[in-house]
C-alpha cells in the first residue's frame, strides 16, 4: 500500500512539472477614463481592447507571443503602446489597430508573420516612434495603413530598424504621411510607398534588401536585390535626403513636388544584379499625378535640388509621356551610366538647369520640346560643364552665363551642329561645354544669338576685340592651352 502511495505522489509531481504554464494577464490599472495595461511576464496574454485612451506598456523582458493569431488588437481611439519587450505573431499581424490617434513608441521588438503593424478602418493620425533599440520585422509590410481614403496624416519617425522580408518597410497611401528616418528602412518591394502630400526626411538608409552603399569609395553593391523596385515612391510632396536611398528601378519615383538631395545625400538606381543598365533613374518623373482621393491628372511642376550624389541609367529622367515643367539646380554630382545624366521626355514642358557650386555632370543633358534654359551662376568648378553635350531639343532655348561677360569668351566654334564654347576664368582656368539646339546666349553685357557669336568667332585665329581682353589676363600661353584643351574636347 505504501508503495502505491509513493507512486501516486510521483505521478502527481510529474504531471505538475509537465503541465503548461498559464499565460499571465497584463495588469490593469489607471482610471475609467484613462485605463492602463502593464505587461511584465515572459508569457503575457494577448491584448484585445477597445477602450478609448488606453495606455499599454510591455516592459523589458515581457513577451506577448502568439504563433497563429494577433498578440495585440486595439479598437479604441487615443490609445498608446509603449513596447520595451517582444510582441510577436508567427502567422499574422503583431499589432492591428482600428481607432484614431494611435501612438506606438517602440524600444523593443515587433515581429509579424504577416504585417508588423497594421492599421485599418478609421485609424487616422497614427504616430510611430521607433527608437534606436527598436526593431520592427515582418514577412510582408512591416508598417501598413490599409484604407487609402481614411488613414490620413500618419507620422512615422525611425531611429532603429524597420524591415520587411517580402514587402515594403512602410506603406501609407493616405494623404499627409510623414516619414522621418535616422535608422534603416529595408524591403523587398518599394521600400517606402506613399501618395499625395507626402513628406520625407531621410538621414539614414532606405534600401532594398541586397543593396548597399560604400561611402568611402562612392560605390554600390547589388547582391540579389529584387529587380524593378523603387527605393521611395510617392505622388506629391517633398523629399529631403541627407542619407542613402537605393532602388533597382528608381531611387525616388515622384509625380510632382520637390526633391532636395543635400550635400551628404545619395540617391541611386542600381539596375539588376547582372545588368546595371537594366534599371531606372536616380529620380524618376512620372507623367500623371495619381492621388488616392480625386481625379488623375497631368502631373504638375517638379523642383530638384542636388547638392550630393545621384546616379542611375539616368541620374534624372522622365517617363516618355511626361509633360511637366522641371526645375533642376545642381551643385553636386549627377551620373548617367547610359551616357545621359539628365533625360527629359520629348514633350517635356519648359524646364531649366542651373549649374552652381561644384557641379559635376557625367553624361549628356537632353531637354524636351519646351523653351528650356541652362543657367551658369556661382559655379566654382572649372573644366567641362558636362562630360557630354547639352541638347536643347525643340523650342526656343537659351544659355545664361551670369558671372561672365562677352569678353570672357575664348572660342565659339560650330562643327556638325555642335557649338564648342570655352570661357576664361579669373583663376586662369578654362570653362568649356558642348551645346546643341540653343539659339540665345546670355552674358553680363547682354543676350546674343548663335549666329552673331558664330560670326564673331568663325576664325579662331582672328580674335575680335571683346575676346582679346583675356589675353592680358591669362597670357598667350594660357590662351593657347585653353584652345588645346578645347580641341581635345572636340575630339572626344
Amino acid at each position: 500500500m505504501k508503495h502505491t502511495h509513493k507512486l501516486l505522489i510521483a505521478s502527481i509531481l510529474t504531471a505538475l512539472y509537465n503541465a503548461p504554464v498559464l499565460a499571465e494577464d497584463c495588469v490593469a490599472g489607471g482610471t475609467t477614463g484613462s485605463p492602463t495595461l502593464t505587461c511584465t511576464s515572459a508569457d503575457s496574454n494577448n491584448i484585445d481592447d477597445k477602450r478609448d485612451n488606453l495606455s499599454v506598456t510591455v516592459e523589458n523582458g515581457a513577451e506577448i507571443v502568439d504563433e497563429k493569431d494577433r498578440p495585440v488588437q486595439l479598437k479604441g481611439s487615443n490609445q498608446t503602446v509603449y513596447n520595451y519587450g517582444l510582441i510577436e505573431s508567427g502567422d499574422d499581424d503583431a499589432i492591428r489597430a482600428k481607432g484614431a490617434n494611435l501612438t506606438i513608441d517602440n524600444s523593443g521588438m515587433i515581429i509579424g508573420g504577416d504585417r508588423g503593424i497594421r492599421l485599418q478602418d478609421k485609424a487616422s493620425n497614427f504616430t510611430l516612434i521607433n527608437r534606436e533599440t527598436g526593431q520592427i520585422f515582418a514577412e510582408n509590410q512591416a508598417v501598413r495603413l490599409d484604407d487609402d481614403t481614411e488613414l490620413k496624416n500618419a507620422h512615422i519617425t525611425n531611429y532603429g530598424q524597420i524591415e520587411s522580408e517580402k514587402g515594403r518597410a512602410i506603406q501609407s497611401r493616405g494623404a499627409g504621411t510623414t516619414v522621418i528616418n535616422y535608422g534603416t528602412l529595408r524591403g523587398n518591394e518599394e521600400v517606402v510607398e506613399a501618395r499625395e502630400d507626402f513628406t520625407l526626411e531621410n538621414h539614414g538608409t532606405i534600401a532594398l534588401n541586397g543593396l548597399s552603399w560604400n561611402a568611402a569609395t562612392k560605390t554600390w553593391t547589388n547582391t540579389g536585390a529584387t529587380d524593378d523596385e523603387d527605393g521611395v515612391q510617392f505622388a506629391s510632396g517633398t523629399a529631403d535626403n541627407y542619407g542613402v536611398i537605393l532602388g533597382t528601378d528608381d531611387g525616388i519615383d515622384i509625380d510632382e513636388g520637390k526633391v532636395h538631395n543635400h550635400a551628404t545625400g545619395v540617391i541611386v538606381s542600381t539596375g539588376t544584379e547582372s545588368d546595371p543598365l537594366n534599371g531606372g533613374n536616380g529620380i524618376d518623373i512620372d507623367p500623371l499625378f495619381e492621388p488616392n482621393v480625386g481625379d488623375v491628372r497631368t502631373a504638375g511642376p517638379l523642383t530638384i535640388i542636388n547638392e550630393g550624389y545621384i546616379e542611375g541609367v539616368h541620374a534624372i529622367g522622365s517617363d516618355d509621356a511626361s509633360t511637366s515643367e522641371v526645375t533642376v539646380t545642381n551643385s553636386g554630382t549627377l551620373v548617367g551610366r547610359s551616357g545621359t545624366a539628365i533625360h527629359f521626355a520629348p514633350n517635356q514642358g519648359n524646364s531649366s538647369l542651373t549649374l552652381t557650386g561644384n557641379s559635376e555632370i557625367i553624361g549628356d543633358v537632353m531637354f524636351g520640346s519646351g523653351d528650356d534654359m541652362v543657367i551658369v551662376d556661382g559655379l566654382t568648378a572649372t573644366g567641362e560643364l558636362s562630360s557630354g553635350i547639352f541638347d536643347g531639343s525643340l523650342g526656343n532655348n537659351s544659355i545664361i552665363f551670369k558671372d561672365f561677360e562677352l569678353s570672357d569668351i575664348l572660342s565659339f566654334e560650330i562643327s556638325d551642329a555642335l557649338v564648342y564654347l570655352s570661357l576664361g576664368v579669373d583663376s586662369g582656368e578654362l570653362l568649356s561645354g558642348k551645346f546643341k539646339n540653343f539659339s540665345s546666349w546670355g552674358f553680363g553685357d547682354g543676350m546674343f544669338s548663335t549666329e552673331y557669336l558664330a560670326s564673331q568667332f568663325a576664325n579662331p585665329s582672328a580674335v575680335p576685340l571683346p575676346a582679346a581682353l583675356p589675353l592680358f589676363a591669362f597670357g598667350l600661353i594660357g590662351m593657347w592651352a585653353g584652345r588645346s584643351r578645347l580641341t581635345g574636347s572636340k575630339a572626344a
